[in-house]
């Protein structure tokens, strides 16, 4: 990393501050590229030939996420040309692959898909989930943390259910995310741009499709459709609320904005490393009590945890509501003050 850090700023190939933007230094944004080849090196070193060809269309669509990525942090791409990209990386794992949701393990009654609704349906969690992820990549710290505390968990199911190969690929992110956040950590070196962003959340989306896709032993997960929510709580989370904003305020629902509930921890007054600490932890937690009432139920599960996540993102909100209410309040002249009081007498 330190590397990439030096060559990016001697070619001056920095992402700048501007009014959308939160960091105040021009920061090398390309720490994806260094996140990528980590991973791909980590995983030829660790598993055979045989192995990394059966596994080659998801590292073929790796590979284009990842050059997708590259290219868009040089020269922003159009919303639907990186749509284009990532619906034929997914295609490549799904069709060719054969990694695909095939039901819902008797949620809503459904335990197997129609032909065909399978790989439409996996294709699409796959390209929203890596949006999403690229999304929650607003602070510092924050994603590559939520990168960690989701492939921990991927890497230690799979080897409770004996598939080596896909707690190889996990664990091979927690190394990247280790050794990434030790540069991207408040305040940051290195950004991972939509490079880094992107790869983490194709790699752990298909990661999950396969854990909801093997047999897990019931000892470890009875619940895989709620733990695998329980994951991604923040990304689905954040990106329902901002998409939700827009519409309410008639922008573009692709358009950038700090909506996010990170940007709401920055206005309340946490800076960026309690501020990921803050989000990580209830990460953490929602993963944990999901785990430990998994009994009750899928639906009972998903529920809870939405209705606990909504109840919290609208506490916040109100709160920052009222502040910005007071300080707006201090912001009137006296006189002005005194002018509405007369008024309204």
């Amino acid at each position: 990393m330190p590397v990439v850090i030096r060559i990016f700023k001697s070619i001056d190939l920095l992402d700048r501050p501007d009014k959308r933007k939160i960091h105040s230094v021009s920061t090398p944004s390309l720490g994806g590229i260094a996140i990528f080849i980590g991973i791909l090196l980590a995983v030829m070193m660790s598993v055979s030939f045989a192995e990394l060809a059966s596994q080659k269309y998801f590292i073929g669509g790796g590979i284009l996420i990842f050059l997708l990525g590259v290219r868009d942090d040089l020269s922003s791409l159009m919303a639907h040309h990186k749509l284009v990209v990532q619906i034929f990386a997914s295609f490549l794992v799904v069709y060719f692959g054969g990694i695909k949701i095939e039901g819902f393990h008797g949620l809503f009654g459904v335990e197997n898909f129609p032909w065909i609704l399978d790989e439409i349906f996996t294709i699409f969690v796959i390209v929203v989930m890596t949006n999403a992820f690229n999304l929650i990549d607003g602070i510092d710290g924050l994603a590559g943390s939520i990168a960690l505390v989701i492939a921990t968990f991927l890497g230690w199911a799979a080897i409770q259910s004996g598939y080596y190969l896909d707690a190889t690929f996990a664990f091979t992110i927690v190394g990247a995310s280790l050794g990434f956040l030790l540069y991207n950590w408040y305040p940051s070196k290195v950004f991972m741009g939509d490079t880094g962003s992107m790869v983490f959340g194709f790699i752990l989306t298909t990661l999950m499709v396969k854990f909801l896709a093997v047999p897990i032993p019931p000892s470890v997960i009875i619940s895989p459709v709620a733990v695998s929510l329980a994951l991604f709580v923040l990304p689905v989370y954040d990106t329902l609320r901002v998409f939700i904003i827009r519409f309410y305020t008639g922008k573009h629902p692709l358009s950038p904005d700090r909506n996010h509930i990170h940007h709401v921890l920055l206005k309340l007054g946490f800076n960026h490393a309690s501020s990921t600490l803050i989000l990580v932890g209830y990460n953490i937690l929602i993963i944990g009590l999901t785990l430990t009432f998994q009994e009750i139920g899928e639906l009972w599960l998903m529920l809870t945890m939405t209705i606990i996540t909504v109840a919290i993102g609208y506490l916040l909100d109100r709160k920052l509501m009222r502040r910005e209410a007071a300080r707006v309040a201090q912001l009137i002249p006296p006189e002005i003050k005194l002018s509405k009081e007369y008024t309204s007498l």
